[in-house]
């Protein structure tokens, strides 16, 4: 399977589910995803994140045990419908009208010039 995330809308979508996770809140995801944005991060980096990886490692277990406890057929059907439920998310992401977020709301940047005159 290709990358879904390569392509011209799967990057669109990606950089806005970034923007929409750092106006979100302000936790350790909002963080995160505000760093992505600013080009100091990747996507890819939230795996070596220690917290990301503790927060999600546990519901995604229990996801995956969930999907192998199905009847085979309902395993099969998910599979099947699997690749048209990505690409209806990522257009949907890809199309999303989502604002970054400002500069002055990255405590990390610092001071606005602005403020410094």
């Amino acid at each position: 399977m290709t990358n879904p995330f390569a392509t011209t809308e799967g990057a669109q979508a990606q950089r806005n589910l970034f923007r929409a996770l750092a106006t979100a809140d302000d936790g350790a995801m909002a963080d995160f995803a505000k760093e992505v944005v600013a080009g100091r991060l990747t996507p890819r980096d939230l795996l070596t994140r220690d917290w990301a990886v503790e927060s999600t490692m546990d519901d995604t277990l229990a996801e995956i045990d969930r999907f192998h406890r199905l009847p085979e057929t309902e395993q099969a059907a998910l599979v099947a419908e699997g690749p048209a439920f990505l690409d209806e998310y990522i257009t949907g992401l890809a199309n999303a009208d989502v604002e970054p977020p400002r500069p002055e709301d990255d405590d990390e940047q610092g001071p606005v010039l602005r403020d410094a005159w």
